[in-house]
């Protein structure tokens, strides 16, 4: 099981104070690669050696070509954190890899160093293996390696070029427009050459198809697939950030809060609270403080019996940063801290008072009020 409960990933590392993610999806394109290098690729570019040869080549190859990915989303991160943007983690999946930021750029001059940074990372790594390659003292099979290392990381680089939000060369189209036309608009036409490169791969996939090339065709479908839902739901954020802009969590936080006492049973919490209202969750209290968070996922965990012998203390999420916010913070940070905690609500407070709840129904009804009133 991954952080946070979440079954579709584990943590592998820590690298830079940034927790590098495994997605259950990257074993498929691993094993993916390792077959094709071992059976398709090495054996083409250097016949006549050991099968098992061929396997170690392309177990070792893939391998440095995932570091590689690592490497190369690590030179995102670096450059963020000099413009003050926490990476919250670094994931490998099976369209490669992504780092996710606490938030977007400030401007469009760091969005443009940050997006630049992968593929100068990927370059630098081509050239590296290139000259490694071509030492008089490497072996011809190690060179191997070091050669589809140095093409593949070169092809990385180039891919991730094309002006096609949200990868690297979309975002440094938004970098460069983002000053004179502003983010939004500059997110807009990024986004728009993004979905019409992934129409291109979806069109070019399909032709693939019908001329019998099975392997290649999925993968520019998927790949086309990923990029359209990626920059669709990547200007999505960018309108939701407009429209959350000036707000804070006092805007649209529920005041007063009803709360549970920590000393009731999950059972009773249920008939007297979940069952009546509907809600998905209550702050928990022991006294005049505010020590937790009872979610109705919390509830529905536990069998029947269960919940009629387990306290409210036992079952709530006690207060930490993940579900605390100041009733002053960004209305924007956040929403982001509510989808990291997974809990669809946040407890309010001032220092050591409890003040509000926030939650998304909250935050909706707030933005539909505000958009209501603007029109």
């Amino acid at each position: 099981m991954g952080v946070n409960g979440r079954l579709d990933h584990v943590q592998i590392a820590r690298i830079l104070g940034i927790p590098i993610y495994l997605h259950f999806s990257w074993l498929i394109i691993f094993g993916l690669i390792v077959w094709t290098l071992s059976t398709g690729y090495f054996p083409a570019q250097y016949p006549d050696l050991p099968a098992s040869s061929y396997w170690a080549k392309g177990l070792v190859a893939s391998v440095l070509f995932f570091v590689s990915i690592l490497l190369h989303e690590l030179g995102h991160a670096v450059v963020a954190r000099r413009h003050g943007l926490r990476t919250r983690s670094i994931t490998l999946f099976i369209f490669g890899g992504v780092a996710q930021l606490d938030k977007d750029p400030q401007d469009g001059r760091a969005e443009f160093r940050m997006a630049a940074a992968g593929p100068v990372v990927s370059l630098a790594l081509a050239g590296v293996f290139y000259a490694f390659a071509a030492l008089p003292f490497v072996s011809a099979s190690i060179a191997a390696v070091a050669q589809y290392l140095a093409l593949i990381n070169l092809l990385l680089a180039v891919f991730n070029l094309v002006p096609a939000f949200p990868m690297d060369g979309g975002r440094l189209l938004r970098g460069a427009l983002w000053g004179s036309i502003g983010k939004a608009r500059a997110t807009r036409i990024a986004g728009g050459a993004g979905s019409f490169f992934a129409l291109f791969l979806i069109l070019a996939g399909a032709f693939s198809l019908v001329a019998g090339n099975t392997l290649s065709g999925v993968w520019y479908i998927l790949i086309g697939w990923f990029i359209k839902d990626a920059s669709a739901a990547s200007y999505q954020q960018v309108r939701l950030d407009e429209a959350l802009r000036g707000l804070s969590v006092r805007d649209a936080m529920v005041d007063p809060v009803v709360t549970i006492p920590s000393s009731g049973s999950v059972a009773e919490a249920a008939r007297e609270h979940f069952m009546h209202t509907g809600y998905g969750g209550y702050p928990v209290t022991r006294g005049d403080a505010a020590v937790g968070l009872l979610c109705l996922k919390d509830v529905l965990r536990l069998s029947h019996e269960e919940r009629e012998a387990t306290s409210v203390q036992g079952a709530m999420r006690p207060l930490s940063d993940a579900i605390v916010i100041d009733p002053d913070a960004p209305l924007g940070t956040a929403l982001a801290g509510m989808a990291q905690a997974g809990t669809g609500r946040l407890v309010v407070m001032q220092g050591d008072r409890l003040v509000g709840l926030l939650t998304m129904n909250g935050v909706i009804r707030r933005l539909r009020v505000r958009e209501d009133l603007a029109g």
